[in-house]
């Protein structure tokens, strides 16, 4: 696959390149810009996977990720509300990972050196969740779990091995062909372990309908 977009990318440039002395056209730009995100696509340093990320009315933000690729994590920071790149990954500046619908924190055996984890908060909303202590919603510091080799319910039914949070993984309802979620508030801890965050997932699919684009609500707690 890879030969096949190198040897795309080179017939193109060559097509470009002997049109020096034209102006670039609508057509090319589109096509270098399809040629990018083709190439992009495949690298877990581009920090190009935050497809958006819009504050809300009560404080919150609403952000969505291309967790497309089989083969990497997308590592998210809250405090920045930014993508932390793959080669970061052994740090402690992430907070949660997203691998389509598998799950991760900085802890654990995902990262030895992080402090993150996450708790099942026993509110209904990440406003309500946000505003109050972790120690208020049944999440003191001992009932955190951090990431391990975990099992789950693969898509199609079948089951799936993977490294990662298997609290936060437990996230949706599987039904041919459709992921939706179960609505549960999550309190995730940093991976400084000085702060939380209280998330929910809200969709897995993209405005197009194509599934591996996660779409948090996320609140800083107090």
């Amino acid at each position: 696959m890879r030969k096949k977009l190198l040897l795309l990318c080179l017939c193109l440039s060559g097509l470009f390149c002997a049109r020096q002395n034209a102006s670039v056209t609508e057509e090319e730009l589109v096509v270098n810009q399809l040629l990018s995100n083709i190439i992009n696509a495949g690298n877990p340093n581009a920090l190009d996977k935050i497809v958006f990320s819009r504050s809300q009315a009560d404080g919150s933000f609403v952000t969505q990720i291309n967790a497309t690729n089989l083969d990497f994590y997308i590592y998210f920071q809250f405090e920045g509300n930014r993508q932390i790149p793959f080669s970061d990954k052994d740090s402690r500046n992430w907070d949660v990972a997203f691998n389509r619908y598998k799950l991760a924190t900085n802890s654990g055996e995902t990262n030895r050196f992080g402090s993150g984890g996450a708790c099942k908060s026993n509110r209904g909303s990440v406003a309500d969740a946000s505003s109050v202590t972790p120690e208020n919603q049944n999440c003191p510091s001992g009932n955190f779990v951090i990431d391990q080799n975990a099992a789950t319910q693969g898509i199609g039914g079948v089951g799936a091995t993977f490294i990662g949070n298997p609290l936060l993984t437990d996230w949706f309802n599987y039904e041919i062909g459709s992921l939706t979620t179960k609505g549960e508030i999550f309190i995730i801890r940093a991976g400084t372990g000085n702060s939380h965050y209280a998330m929910r997932m809200e969709n897995y699919y993209s405005d197009a309908g194509t599934s591996g684009y996660p779409t948090i609500r996320w609140k800083k707690l107090p």
